[in-house]
């Protein structure tokens, strides 16, 4: 009888340890199109989590824009919408649409699309959608910027909403591209009951294709992140691109002059493709970023309102596309993708260059986050598969993750939940 005793407890103690060191699990999103990729995680008005992607249509060959809300007791996502105005827009990943929800729960969809028959190949818009019922029905496609020539490219932009409920958007816009060496930054915020507003030139020389972030932390004040360009004219083709930062205390009217987060120096006369991921908390500004500026890698720092940042760290030589949140207790999660071990020597001996154009090789997804006011790491993925472009949001405790894995008949969404 003791005997017996004895092995139930065991049992018992065994299935709570399972239980409890049980490994969260990775789902696949389950979509009807041929490919899916570019995963961007938001929250709605209401706080739920929602996931957008860009997905192939099997019957025309079109990418679309499409989004589903997050189920946290079932781990699963709701039916999907699609932006039917969407069709054929850009599906690159440092340039993902995505949706944003004003405070009354209009969504507005933004993506990109290529102007075919052009001199320039990368002339383009970015367009939105307006829906004011969940996503039944949706409104005709308009340009979110002044300038509608067909000649210049515009691409890599960010939204968030702001105080007062509507939405801001910022992007990259080329449209002085005959005067200036690389692009603009621009901002736009949309008009109660309508859509963006005429636009406004925030910086003039930034990289032309570079991921912006933009983040309103939670007393309404904005922050934006990108990589601008510094030029020397006694120099002819000598370029530093570095990430800057500006903020805004008003809902978008005025900003700080633009201020370097880093004094990287990296010189390179080329699109990087990688851009910062940022994160508010404490009211300071949390930047992760890419350079090759005093040795590759991911950096971390952070700094006040005013521009004033602390000295860089290295996160990890060999991490790429970082994406950065923050958690209601002020808490930070990021995610990034490394090489895998059998890659990583080839990843060492990469130009500066190879940062933003992939093939895809396999990888392992990284979670890089803060708990008990100390950083750590950990694996999400076992680097067997090309998985690339995490992304992650946070909703109290908990995280949620999405990334693209490439396979032999397209490439898929995966996602999965921890804990900070």
């Amino acid at each position: 009888m003791r005997n017996s005793i004895f092995l139930l407890s065991l049992i018992v103690l065994a299935a709570a340890c399972t239980k409890k060191d049980r490994i969260p699990e990775i789902h696949t999103l389950e979509t009807g199109g041929h490919t899916a990729t570019s995963p961007y995680l938001t929250q709605d008005h209401k706080g739920q989590i929602v996931l957008c992607w860009t997905e192939q249509d099997e019957q025309d060959s079109l990418n679309r824009l499409k989004y589903a809300v997050y189920n946290k007791a079932q781990d699963s996502f709701g039916p999907a919408v699609t932006v039917p105005g969407s069709a054929g827009c850009s599906t690159a990943a440092e340039s993902m649409a995505k949706v944003g929800f004003k405070s009354d729960g209009t969504v507005i969809a933004i993506f990109a699309k290529r102007f075919t028959g052009e001199k320039n190949p990368y002339a383009g818009a970015i367009c939105y959608s307006i829906s004011g019922n969940q996503g039944r029905s949706w409104s005709p496609v308009k340009y979110i910027h002044t300038d509608t020539s067909h000649v210049f490219s515009r691409s890599f932009f960010d939204i968030a909403r702001l105080q007062d409920g509507e939405l801001a958007a910022v992007w990259l816009d080329g449209r002085f591209a005959r005067s200036i060496k690389g692009s603009a930054l621009f901002y736009a915020r949309t008009g109660k009951g309508g859509g963006f507003m005429p636009d406004t030139c925030l910086q003039k020389g930034t990289c032309e294709c570079c991921r912006t972030a933009m983040v309103v932390d939670k007393r309404g004040n904005l922050h934006i992140a990108y990589r601008s360009i510094q030029t020397f004219p006694l120099l002819p083709g000598k370029q530093v691109r570095d990430m800057v930062y500006q903020f805004s205390p008003d809902n978008g009217r005025h900003f700080t002059p633009a201020k370097a987060i880093s004094d990287d120096k990296w010189e390179v006369n080329g699109c990087p493709h990688t851009g910062p991921a940022l994160a508010v908390t404490n009211e300071l500004a949390n930047v992760l970023w890419f350079t090759a500026g005093g040795g590759p890698g991911l950096y971390f720092t952070s700094g006040k309102p005013d521009g004033s940042f602390k000295s860089r760290i290295m996160v990890t030589a060999s991490g790429k596309h970082p994406q950065m949140t923050q958690s209601g207790d002020n808490q930070l999660a990021a995610v990034y993708e490394e090489p895998a071990e059998e890659e990583e020597m080839a990843a060492h001996n990469h130009s500066t260059m190879t940062s933003g154009h992939d093939h895809h090789a396999n990888a392992r997804i990284v979670l890089w986050s803060s708990a008990d006011k100390e950083m750590k790491t950990q694996t999400i993925t076992d680097g067997k598969h090309p998985d690339h472009h995490a992304v992650v949001v946070a909703d109290g405790h908990d995280l949620l993750m999405a990334w693209v894995r490439e396979g032999a008949n397209g490439s898929v969404i995966l996602y999965s939940k921890r804990k900070i």
